[in-house]
């Protein structure tokens, strides 16, 4: 055994340095791929802040000449520069931050200050819980691909003329800016087209109002409607906003179709119109930028923080447009007392970090509701040290609240139902990796759940049944789509100590917006095989009970009128199997004497205010004439309470007693000669002595008195008689002995009186 002990050990070694060896061969190779690939590659690790990168390849520092130890540890921000779109950055930290995949073209630096078109794409990698662990950075150098896409675009082309108008333009083609002229060029701050050109279209838009802009647009080329125009925020290469008024059309451009916006800087217009208002102290409606939960400040001496708020805007805070002045004050003043320091101090930090904010806070409208918001806002330069504009949104998001405060009920209804549910539960994904266990599983299977978190299922079961479980699974799977219901399946579970259990697996397939799961319940069987071993057991100890003491059993049902006699129950009546068993039939079974008693007896059985526990002997006189006894035992079970109490079922036992009866029978009679006999003994023992001394003495008397006298032969007749008498004695106690012998050994031929005895004042059976 130890041999097979230390093989066993071996191979599992041996096993273990082959998938070490494996692992490795294809790490090498992977790695090979990456260092052998022409585009830059760096990896960041996502679980230590701000993604700090753990390897590059030789690309990317050919790309960006730097060594190797200069990026390693650092974060991608050493690739920016002045000229770097804070655009894409929010772009990719807000990728980052979610975990997702994304893709942008921005202006990054090499070590020696040159800059560079550069394209991004991000990867996160998964573990198998779900969680990034790391990302993928690969990026491909545009710069060469957009100067010859400009060189093209120089040439003489009917796009000089849009050169030559006063406004900017731009074509987008599948959301990707194709060609923008040289006013837009100046409006948006960038030095060339190539700058701007490859990148999306939405990249140039602030922010926060990128959405409203999209859907302005789709609306604008479905409806083909060119006069509607949009007041938006554009952000300049310098990261300084500027107002534009937006026109769009669609056109086709080099075949396909595409979309060509026109827009215009009317910040001095709205600066001047916002100064005009100010001036004359009255905010007349229609002055928003757009239509929206919008507002506008203008920074000015003698403004004293008077705003444009939009009539949506006036909604929100539950107010008629034009009814309060729109001023930071009443802003403050419906800021809940909870969140206001926490909202002010965020807007007055904008002024001096320059960035925009966004923040959720409540608000408290004059009717006392409680409200929901998302405050945002931007500050707009007219010069580096001069902000001129401040403008945002305020979003009305109590429904989305309510709507995330229900989800994160549920969730947490979910997992308390997980734990405290009796059953082990688990949720997996299609490739089987386990997700969430509750508590149940860690103490059947003795594993905890750090351990089984990202593990296959698979682990938790027996090797003879994975298979089994891995098609079950799939079917399970499938069944989603096909639209089948939950499966169950009886495996054998495998704990961590390597013991093994026989457990049953329910399937239950659930679509989930992020792919399909199936939560699966495991309940433990081996409390539930023993018990129904310990049933069969009882059941067959009962059935050689009822085979040995050859008990015949029948059953009643009173909703249905349906009878069962088994087949011991058939021999001790002596019916075939054949015949239909029924009350009438028993009747007729019954002996004469005992049927009127019998008959009286089962009519009360449906009597619900008996107890229904039955017992009494009679005799039973079969088809063939012979004679039995047997005793009859039942039990009649009832529903319902009072006045709706009603018989159910009856259940009863019968016992042939013929034997037992016969035996006592016997002992009756026995003792009964017994005590004959002894009387009689008796008897014939006084006789004896009293003919003793009467013989003795009249012998003696005889021999006294003369033979030829009269007296001799009186005397002489005694002593005759007295013999006689003693020899009668004698045959009377040898006929009573003689007569008790023979009466224990010969059959009784005459049947005894029945004996009836209840148990309880209970009705008889009907079986």
């Amino acid at each position: 055994m130890t041999a097979g002990l230390f093989l066993g050990l071996l191979l599992l070694v041996g096993l273990s340095f082959w998938i070490a060896i494996r692992e490795h061969r294809e790490n090498v190779l992977k790695s090979r791929v990456i260092a052998a690939t022409n585009c830059g590659v760096l990896v960041t690790d996502a679980m230590l802040p701000h993604h700090p990168v753990i390897y590059v390849n030789p690309s990317f520092l050919l790309l960006t000449g730097y060594a190797e130890h200069d990026v390693v540890g650092q974060t991608t921000a050493i690739l920016n520069g002045p000229a770097t779109d804070r655009t894409s950055i929010e772009k990719l930290a807000l990728a980052l931050q979610d975990g997702r995949a994304c893709r942008v073209s921005l202006r990054h630096y090499r070590k020696n200050g040159t800059s560079f078109w550069n394209e991004v794409t991000l990867s996160p990698i998964e573990d198998r819980t779900g969680r990034v662990r790391s990302v993928i950075w690969v990026m491909r150098d545009m710069s060469r691909l957009l100067q010859a896409e400009t060189e093209i675009h120089k040439v003489s082309s009917p796009t000089f003329l849009c050169d030559l108008a006063s406004e900017g333009m731009l074509v987008t083609t599948e959301s990707e800016i194709v060609y923008v002229n040289r006013p837009g060029l100046k409006i948006l701050g960038a030095e060339s087209a190539e700058q701007v050109i490859g990148s999306q279209y939405l990249d140039i838009v602030y922010g926060e109002l990128q959405e409203v802009v999209r859907l302005w647009i789709v609306q604008t080329v479905r409806s083909s409607q060119s006069t509607r125009r949009l007041e938006t925020q554009f952000l300049r290469r310098d990261g300084q906003g500027v107002v534009v008024e937006l026109f769009a059309v669609p056109i086709m451009w080099d075949g396909k179709e595409s979309v060509l916006i026109r827009f215009s800087d009317i910040s001095r217009q709205r600066h001047t119109e916002t100064q005009s208002l100010l001036g004359r102290n009255q905010l007349g409606p229609g002055q928003a930028i757009v239509d929206s939960e919008y507002w506008g400040w203008a920074n000015s001496p003698n403004s004293h923080g008077a705003e444009i708020w939009s009539e949506q805007h006036y909604r929100v805070f539950g107010y008629e447009p034009g009814s309060v002045p729109a001023t930071y004050e009443t802003f403050k003043k419906v800021l809940h007392p909870e969140d206001r320091d926490r909202v002010l101090t965020l807007v007055e930090e904008t002024f001096r970090s320059d960035r925009p904010y966004d923040i959720e806070c409540r608000i408290i409208q004059p009717g006392g509701d409680v409200r929901f918001v998302r405050c945002r806002g931007v500050l707009i330069h007219g010069s580096p040290d001069q902000p001129i504009r401040m403008s945002g949104t305020i979003e009305d998001i109590t429904d989305y609240k309510l709507v995330a405060a229900m989800a994160e009920d549920r969730d947490l209804q979910f997992k308390t139902v997980m734990e405290s549910a009796p059953n082990g539960m688990l949720m997996v994904r299609q490739d089987g990796t386990i997700s969430l266990v509750n508590s149940n599983i860690e103490r059947m299977f003795g594993y905890v759940r750090e351990e089984l978190l990202g593990r296959s299922i698979e682990c938790l079961l027996s090797a003879r049944d994975r298979k089994q479980h891995q098609e079950a699974r799939a079917a399970c799977f499938s069944s989603i789509v096909s639209g089948h219901t939950d499966s169950s399946d009886e495996l054998h579970g495998l704990r961590k100590d390597g013991s093994e259990f026989p457990v049953e697996i329910c399937f239950h397939p659930v679509h989930l917006s992020k792919g399909r799961i199936i939560l699966i319940t495991m309940i433990d069987l081996t409390a539930r095989e023993q018990a129904e071993q310990s049933l069969v057991d009882t059941e067959a100890r009962f059935d050689l009970a009822v085979l040995t003491g050859r008990v015949g059993i029948f059953e009643y049902d009173h909703q249905t009128n349906m009878h069962l006699w088994s087949p011991i129950l058939r021999e001790i009546y002596g019916v075939s199997a054949e015949e239909s068993p029924s009350f009438e039939r028993y009747l007729e079974l019954v002996h004469p004497g005992d049927r009127e008693r019998m008959h009286c007896a089962a009519l009360r059985a449906p009597d619900p205010r008996r107890e229904g526990l039955y017992m009494v002997e009679h005799r039973l006189v079969r088809p063939n004439g012979s004679i039995r006894h047997i005793s009859l035992r039942t039990l009649t079970r009832f529903e319902g309470e009072g006045s709706m109490r009603r018989p159910m079922r009856t259940t009863g036992m019968v016992v042939d007693i013929t034997d037992r009866v016969h035996s006592e029978m016997v002992v009756r009679v026995v003792k009964e000669m017994e005590t004959m006999r002894t009387l009689t003994g008796s008897i014939t023992h006084e006789l004896n002595n009293s003919l003793t001394a009467v013989m003795g003495f009249s012998e003696l008397a005889l021999a006294l008195i003369p033979a030829e006298t009269k007296a001799h032969r009186h005397l002489t007749q005694v002593i005759a008689a007295g013999r006689k008498a003693r020899e009668v004695a004698h045959r009377i106690r040898r006929a009573i002995d003689h007569a008790s012998s023979y009466s224990v050994s010969r059959p009784i031929d005459q049947e005894p009186s029945t004996l009836s005895i209840e148990a309880s004042d209970a009705v008889g059976p009907r079986g």
